[in-house]
């Protein structure tokens, strides 16, 4: 990419993209249907571990999912990695067109980061990951160093709110996840999962970890998205599951 050969690269999931067609509930736009269909290799996706949890409240008062810093390794969640269909990225262009056709999937008009309605303030933001064991050192300097000034055209990201209490921030000021290499469930994919070079990511910005009780709670008054509920059916886990489906 540049100077380097072509990568590989793929998107990490957790959540709604996977599973819902439309952008909003109240449409039938199908914008993330026809970004699956266009831009992902569905049919290869590969569950992985990954620190998420239910932590961002959204303007529909139902919690949705954030990565977080403060879930151990041995609580990780799953959610999915998918390959893009475009098999190798040529430059660094090909990158920012999967990254913008993802951010529109996300409701965030193609930008790399967008801010809440009526605000200044960031919601979300795109992440990359890089995988160290296949991108030599200075072509990941490199590649940061073109997605931070891609990233921070319209002003430079408050990373430091994308966490919440004494934990690490899941993203740095360039756009970096600092959640690691996802690591595949099922032991089988692990090479092949290894083999890719990138992974794109929506980054949220957590509001606050609710308990199971409050979560509980939050799941059985959501009777329009089913979002907890679509989630679960999809694969996509969170270590407080078991006990959120022992009290709805």
């Amino acid at each position: 990419m540049g100077n380097n050969s072509e990568m590989k690269a793929g998107v990490l999931i957790i959540g709604s993209l996977l599973w819902q067609d439309h952008l909003r509930d109240q449409d039938s736009d199908e914008i993330r249907k026809n970004w699956r269909d266009k831009f992902l290799n569905v049919g290869e996706k590969i569950m992985v571990r990954v620190p998420i949890r239910y932590g961002r409240l959204s303007s529909s008062g139902i919690y949705t999912m954030t990565f977080s810093k403060s879930v151990k390794a041995n609580r990780n969640g799953t959610g999915f990695f998918i390959p893009f269909k475009k098999t190798s990225l040529a430059s660094f262009d090909d990158l920012i067109n999967e990254a913008k056709a993802m951010s529109t999937a996300e409701g965030m008009n193609g930008n790399l980061s967008s801010k809440e309605r009526g605000t200044e303030n960031i919601w979300c933001s795109m992440g990359l990951l890089i995988n160290s064991l296949t991108v030599q050192k200075p072509d990941e300097r490199s590649l940061i160093n073109s997605w931070s000034k891609k990233l921070n055209e319209r002003g430079q990201l408050d990373h430091k709110q994308f966490k919440l209490g004494n934990e690490s921030s899941c993203i740095d000021k360039n756009g970096k996840l600092s959640i690691g290499w996802p690591s595949a469930v099922d032991k089988r994919e692990e090479k092949r999962l290894s083999s890719y070079d990138l992974i794109i990511a929506t980054a949220t910005k957590p509001t606050k970890y609710p308990n199971v009780k409050e979560l509980s709670e939050n799941v059985s008054k959501d009777s329009k998205r089913y979002y907890f509920i679509e989630n679960f059916k999809s694969g996509i886990t969170t270590f407080q599951d078991v006990q959120i489906l022992n009290k709805i």
